[in-house]
């Protein structure tokens, strides 16, 4: 258990130092409050791996909370987005991270939470591009 989580303590620093998402570059005024929605994005994904470096490994359901946490969060970006294609992809990302949370609250899984931080990214700076 614990090294699946020291792996994923690793892949989230790497992705929030390689995160940086493409959209908070454009002229503001452009594209809505999209630059400033992939910024704030960026922040929360920045925090989240913050948060996760700080719980203990064994404790399963701290590990549940901040994934749903997080989901919260991408959910109040995704209400707050005028761009459709950034507002519907943090809403599936919040999904994903809220369908997720049981598994690793519940178990300690860490098997989805590992898929979603590969995945995710990728998806984001998509929206943000």
């Amino acid at each position: 258990m614990q090294a699946g989580r020291t792996t994923l303590t690793t892949l989230i620093t790497v992705l929030a130092a390689v995160a940086v998402l493409p959209g908070c570059g454009v002229v503001a005024g452009m594209t809505g409050n999209r630059s400033e929605v992939c910024a704030e994005a960026q922040q929360v994904l920045t925090d989240f791996g913050t948060k996760l470096r700080s719980l203990p490994s064994t404790d399963n359901a701290a590990w549940g909370r901040a994934a749903t946490d997080f989901a919260t969060s991408l959910d109040t970006l995704s209400a707050r987005s005028d761009d459709q294609e950034l507002q519907r992809t943090l809403k599936d990302l919040a999904g994903a991270w809220r369908a997720a949370s049981p598994a690793i609250g519940d178990s300690g899984d860490v098997a989805p939470m590992t898929a979603l931080l590969r995945d995710q990214p990728e998806k984001l700076v998509a929206a943000c591009d």
